[in-house]
Formats: structure tokens, sequence, C-alpha cells
């Protein structure tokens, strides 16, 4: 009878932590709760053994992800054309993969918590890092990426990455869990461990401070030096069937009506900037000459999404989700997106099943091969990542060239309708700014577009399904950080530990 209490006493605090998870990320947002809200579950992955922490360490997972991914069923069926049943089973599959991550964690925490005693919080937290770091992840979001609401802490992710602040985030949770066990009489606290560990917790917070008011001065002495663009982003608000209703030549024609205002009532913008896909047809097509016409006309630079074209030696035609640089001259630059969605973009293994292009899908592209920094007319050397690709934490570290000095986001983002996945969308591009020190611009049809400074703040926004211009000054630069150098060598130093940490206190496990 005694167990049944302890049950629905677990079961509550479980719950409670894959709730918190839910409402920490956007578009709530609730990061204060990040540092002490992980604890109750916690507490309960260390009464466990290693295959019930597991199987409790993957519950926890798993709601946390459906509630931060609930948008995936309409997504799925708007993008990808899936029937909603099959939608549902998608975000299902979803969220059971993106718990193992959690699954895994609570299975080792018995093993480390043995091999390392007193600082078990320590290498727990580092192993927290091993699990979110090697554990696959369809929509990379890690803990850490909460804390961009306080640049003030948040820019550290220059030096550390974002999994830095992952690790100090569950640390604080970890030594809240060793706390209530010195209270409980579970686990008693050594003195000296406990004044240590809460040392270095004040040392970590200084070092974020600190590196963060450097990474500031940094940026704010090259905004100073860098020349600034007048840049306006153009969200028109043309939902899936607006822009069916109105078709390729009318949704041009809505772009160009918009900036045409943008401009009678503000002559100095330099750039406009279009979302994805404006252009359904590629530059050059007759239903684009009142883009050209536009263009000719007001003799501005445009960044845009649209459709690429190209014949292979063979003969072979491929389509492109490409962004272009137009000016009255005609295309300056094309991009062609390298990282395509599933489904919605292409087809996986249709080239082996042919049957398969028979599949209702939204669109079938052939990837990219590279990002290319292009040389705009206005001395900017600008990258373009389209939709998905700027969330790609390695893939934009790694890809973009070295003199790029604005990233521009190109995404349309009415597949999600009204959910917080646009929030979230932006949230996680952010973070790829204050990373690498690099400003970007994002560009979204239906929202939410923004202006987003080197440190990764979110300076100017609009809704989202608003139809808004934003307008600001833009200082193209780029800010070298050791992060952008090196890559994740914090996240690899703990895992490292931590898998060593996890062997010792596996093989003492079973001499006992």
């Amino acid at each position: 009878m005694l167990l049944r209490p302890r049950i629905l006493i677990f079961s509550l605090a479980l719950l409670f932590s894959a709730l918190a998870q839910i409402v920490m990320s956007a578009t709530e947002s609730l990061y204060w709760l990040h540092p002490w809200a992980l604890a109750p579950g916690f507490y309960v992955l260390c009464r466990l053994n290693p295959k019930q922490a597991a199987f409790a360490g993957w519950i926890m997972g798993f709601v946390a992800n459906l509630g931060i991914f609930y948008w995936v069923p309409q997504t799925a069926t708007i993008f990808g054309n899936l029937p909603y049943v099959l939608s549902i089973g998608v975000l299902g599959l979803l969220a059971a993969s993106m718990g193992l991550g959690l699954a895994l964690f609570g299975w080792g925490l018995g093993f480390i918590r043995r091999a390392s005693r007193s600082f078990w919080p320590f290498a727990a937290a580092a192993w927290f890092v091993a699990c979110e770091f090697i554990t696959p992840q369809l929509f990379p979001y890690q803990h850490g990426i909460s804390l961009h609401h306080i640049p003030e802490i948040f820019l550290v992710v220059s030096v550390t990455g974002i999994y830095g602040l992952s690790f100090q985030i569950i640390l604080c949770n970890l030594i809240l869990v060793a706390i209530f066990e010195n209270y409980r009489g579970i686990s008693r606290l050594n003195h000296r461990v406990w004044l240590g560990s809460i040392a270095a917790v004040v040392a970590m917070l200084a070092v974020d401070l600190s590196v963060s008011s450097w990474q500031e001065a940094r940026i704010h002495a090259a905004e100073a030096k860098a020349s600034a663009l007048r840049v306006a982003i153009v969200q028109p608000n043309l939902g899936i069937l607006d822009r069916r209703k109105l078709g390729p030549k009318g949704v041009a024609q809505a772009h160009v009506r918009q900036s045409q205002e943008s401009l009678a009532s503000d002559p100095e913008i330099d750039i406009f900037v279009w979302g994805e896909g404006v252009l359904r047809k590629v530059p050059q097509h007759p239903e684009n000459a009142v883009v050209s016409d536009f263009l000719k006309a007001v003799q501005r630079e445009l960044w845009t999404g649209g459709r690429g074209r190209d014949v292979t030696e063979d003969g072979r035609r491929r389509r492109y989700n490409s962004a272009y640089i137009l000016d009255e001259d005609g295309v300056r630059g094309r991009y062609d997106k390298i990282r395509l969605l599933p489904f919605g973009e292409y087809i996986p293994f249709a080239d082996s099943l042919p049957i398969l292009y028979r599949l209702p899908i939204t669109s079938n592209f052939s990837p990219g091969a590279q990002i290319t920094a292009f040389d705009s007319s206005n001395t900017v050397s600008v990258a373009f990542l389209i939709c998905y690709e700027a969330i790609l934490r390695e893939f934009v570290r790694t890809g973009l060239p070295s003199k790029t000095n604005l990233i521009v986001n190109l995404t349309y983002d009415a597949w999600f309708g009204d959910t917080s996945a646009p929030a979230q969308h932006l949230m996680m591009a952010a973070a790829r700014s204050a990373e690498l020190g690099i400003p970007m611009v994002r560009a979204a049809a239906t929202g939410i577009s923004a202006f987003v400074d080197a440190r990764g703040v979110i300076t100017q926004r609009a809704n989202a399904f608003e139809k808004k211009t934003l307008v600001a000054e833009v200082r193209p630069l780029r800010v070298p950080t050791f992060y952008g150098a090196v890559g994740d060598w914090f996240a690899w130093s703990a895992t490292v530990v931590a898998i060593l940490m996890l062997a010792l206190g596996f093989f003492q496990s079973r001499k006992t």
C-alpha cells in the first residue's frame, strides 16, 4: 500500500518537470523556471534503478516533446500532404525518439553517481550534456537556448556553444536535488563539497558575465566601424490559401506594392528582403516582370526566395528552392537550399524506388552544393540560409564562408499555422548569431520576421500573421568567436569525461 503513494508522487514530479519544459520553450519562454524546475524529475530518476530510470526519463522526455512539438501534425498534413492520422503518428515517433536522450541520461545516472560520489552533480550535468549532444535530433532544441533572453549571460555561447549553458542549467537543478537529499537524510552533503559546489556555480556565473561583457564590447566596437545599410523586410502575411488564390504573378505584385509603399514613406531604404519562395517562377519568367520593372524603377537591391532550375550534362532537369540577389540588371547571385525537408521538399529513396514519385508531396527539389557568400552592390558579404537550415548549428558554423558578415534567413513558416513553431524557429535561428558574432535578417511571409544583431538579440520583430514592413539600419560585421573556430569543444569534453565516469561506475557496480 505504501508503494502506491510513492508511485503517484513520482509520477507527478516527472509530469511537472515535463510540463515545465514546454512552457520554458517559446512562445511562453518562462526561462526563469529552467534552473530549478527539472529538479523534481531528476530526483525521481535518482531513486530508481537503471532500467526504471531509463523508462522514467523517456516518459519525461516524451511528454515534454509532445508539448513542445504539438504543431507537427498540422505541419505534416499541410506541408507533406500526409493524412492527419498519420501526422499524429509522426508526432508520436518524433516525441518518442527525442525522449531517448533523457532515457539515456536516466539509465546512466546511477552509475555516474557511484563513480563521482560527492561531486556527482557535476559529473551528472556533464552526462546530461553528453546525452543531449550525441542523441540525434530532427529539431535541435538544446536546453541552453532558453536563456537567449538574457544576453548578459547568453553571449558565453560565443566560447562554449549552447552546451555550456545547458551544463550550467542542469547543474543548478542537480545541486538542488543534492540539497533535498541532504534535507531528507538520503545522502549527506560534505561541508567542503557543498561550499565548493556553490563557489563553482558562482564562478561559472561570473565567467558568463565576463565573457558576455567582453564579447559585447567587441561587437560594439565593430558596429561603430561598420557601414550602415537601411534594410526593409517585407512581411505581406500571405498564407497558403492566399498564395494559391493570387497565383505566382499576384504574389509578386503584392510584394511589389508593399515595397513601394514602404519606399514612399522611407526613401532611404537600400535593400528589400522578401521571404522564402516568393518568386514561384525563375526571376526571368514573364510572370515576374513586375519585379524587374520595380527594381529598374527604384534602382534598389532585392534579396528574395524563388525557384531555381538547371539542366545537367546528361539532360536531366533539376529544380531548386533558391535565394536570389536581384537588381535592375537581373540576377547577381543565387543560392540553392542544401538541407531539404523529407516529403515536403524531396522524397527519400525515390531514385531507387521511382514509384515514390507518385506520392502527393508539395515539391521535389534537388539539394544545392554549398553555402556561398555573395558580395552585394552594398559592400555586404551575405550568406543565405533557407528555412530549417538556420537552426542547424554545425551546418551553419562549418558551412558559412569566412568572409560572411550578414546572414539572411528566408523562410515561409505559414505551414506551422497559429502555433508556437514560428517563435521556436526564430529562437533557434537567433542563437546562430550569438555563436558566430554575425547579425541576421530574417524574412518570413507570415512571420515571424525579425532583425537579429550579432549578440543574438532580436532588435525588431513582426508578429506572426501580421502584414508589416520592418525597416532598420543593419551593420554587416563579423566578430570572430572561439566557438566559431573550434566548434563543440565543450560538448566533446563533457562527453569524454562523462563516458569515463560512466564506465568507472558501471564496472564498480559489477563488482558489488
